[in-house]
C-alpha cells in the first residue's frame, strides 16, 4: 500500500529503541514510499506540535517514551490535533501494574477510541510465530510447553528503566503471554487471543522455588549503584489454561539475561517423550511489519486492552507476595544456563 501522505512521527527518537530498530524501517518504508513526512520529535518539543506537523493527512504517533510520559503525551496530541486522523503507537510496558494499567487505559479512552491505539508487541510481527499459528497440534498428545526467552546480554547500562521493569514486566507481560495467547488459540485475531489469554490462571504454590523462580545475575548491584536491589533479570512461572480443550497441560514461561545462550523457543514436549520446537528467530524488517500495519489500519498484530488487563491479572499476585517477601531471590553466575539457575537455592 503506498500512503506517502501519512505523516509518521516519532517521540523519543534519540532513544535506544528508535536508534536501533524504529529508524532504520521507517527509512525503509520512505525509500518505498509507504510512509510521507516523517517527524521526530523530543522532549522540549512537546508543547511545539502544531508548530512541527503541518501537512495534511493522517498523523500516527509513534511513542518511544517512559510509560510514565504516555499520558501526558496523548493528552498534548489529543489538545494539538483532536481526535481526527490521528494514531497512537505504543511500546511496552502498558503501566506498571494491574492498577496503573487501568488508570492508562481509562485515561487514554478519554481522549481516543481503541480503535485508533496500536499496543505493540513486537514479537507478534515475527513470522516465524506466525508459522507456529498455523500449525496443527493434536492436544490430547501433547504433556506440557515451555516458552523460553534466553539472553546472553545483560541490562546494557538501562539502568533506570530495568530498576523500574524488571523481567517479570519487560518480557513475561508481554511477548512471552502473547505467545502462550498466539500457541493455545492458534490464531493472530485479537479477539481470540484475548479469550486465551482469559482461560490463563497462575496454578503454583509461589512460595516453592519449583514453581515461581526469579533470580538476579551477579553484579547486577553494583551495575545499578543499589545493593539492596531486588530486581529480578531471570524468572520462571508455570501457568495453565481453564479452557477444557487443553486439559490442564502446564506451560512454563521463562526468561532470563546474562545466560550462557541468546535463544527464543516454543518446546512442545509430548506423552511418548517426543519434542518439537520451534525457534523464534530474529527478523530485521519486523518493526518495518509493524508499521505497515498500523498504516494499514489493521490490528491483528498488536495487544488490545482487554489482553493487557488479562496479563497483568495473571502477574498480579506474584508481584503482590514480591514485595512481601524477599527471601526468594537467587543471584546466579553470569552465563550460567536456564537449568544452572533453576537449580540454585
Amino acid at each position: 500500500m503506498k500512503n506517502n501522505t501519512t505523516n509518521y512521527i516519532i517521540f523519543g527518537a534519540s532513544g535506544d529503541l528508535s536508534r536501533r530498530y524504529l529508524l532504520p524501517a521507517i527509512e525503509n518504508l520512505q525509500d518505498t514510499n509507504e510512509v510521507g513526512t516523517v517527524v521526530l520529535v523530543s522532549r522540549k518539543d512537546y508543547e511545539n506540535l502544531k508548530n512541527l506537523i503541518t501537512r495534511d493527512g493522517e498523523k500516527i504517533f509513534h511513542l518511544a517514551i517512559p510509560p510514565l510520559a504516555v499520558a501526558y503525551v496523548v493528552e498534548i496530541i489529543s489538545k494539538a490535533f483532536g481526535r481526527e486522523k490521528v494514531k497512537i503507537m505504543l511500546e511496552k510496558p502498558f503501566g506498571n501494574d494491574l492498577e496503573s494499567a487501568q488508570g492508562l487505559i481509562k485515561h487514554i479512552d478519554k481522549y481516543f477510541s481503541e480503535n485508533q491505539i496500536y499496543r505493540i508487541d513486537h514479537y507478534l510481527a515475527k513470522q516465524s510465530m506466525q508459522y507456529v499459528a498455523s500449525e496443527k497440534f493434536d492436544r490430547k498428545e501433547i504433556a506440557r510447553i515451555e516458552i523460553i526467552a534466553s539472553e546472553k546480554i545483560d541490562i546494557e547500562g538501562r539502568v533506570d528503566f530495568y530498576e523500574q521493569t524488571g523481567a517479570l514486566k519487560d518480557f513475561v507481560q508481554s511477548h512471552l503471554l502473547e505467545m502462550a495467547a498466539v500457541f493455545l488459540s492458534g490464531s493472530f485475531e485479537a479477539s481470540m487471543r484475548h479469550e486465551a489469554l482469559k482461560n490463563l490462571e497462575i496454578v503454583c504454590d509461589l512460595r516453592r522455588h519449583e514453581c515461581v523462580k526469579r533470580g538476579q545475575y551477579e553484579g547486577y548491584r553494583e551495575e545499578v549503584g543499589n545493593e539492596k536491589s531486588m530486581t529480578e533479570t531471570f524468572v520462571s512461572i508455570n501457568v495453565i489454561s481453564k479452557d477444557p480443550a487443553w486439559c490442564g497441560v502446564p506451560i512454563t514461561l521463562t526468561t532470563g539475561k546474562a545466560l550462557a545462550l541468546k535463544f527464543t523457543e516454543i518446546r512442545i514436549k509430548y506423552k511418548n517423550d517426543n519434542e518439537k520446537i520451534f525457534k523464534i528467530e530474529h527478523e530485521p524488517d519486523t518493526y518495518g511489519r509493524v508499521m505497515r500495519e498500523a498504516i494499514e489500519g489493521k490490528h491483528d498484530l498488536f495487544v488490545s486492552s482487554g489482553e493487557i488487563l488479562e496479563t497483568w491479572r495473571i502477574l498480579d499476585e506474584i508481584q503482590k507476595t514480591w514485595e512481601k517477601n524477599e527471601d526468594d531471590l537467587v543471584i546466579y553466575p553470569k552465563g550460567s544456563t536456564i537449568d544452572d539457575v533453576m537449580k540454585t537455592s
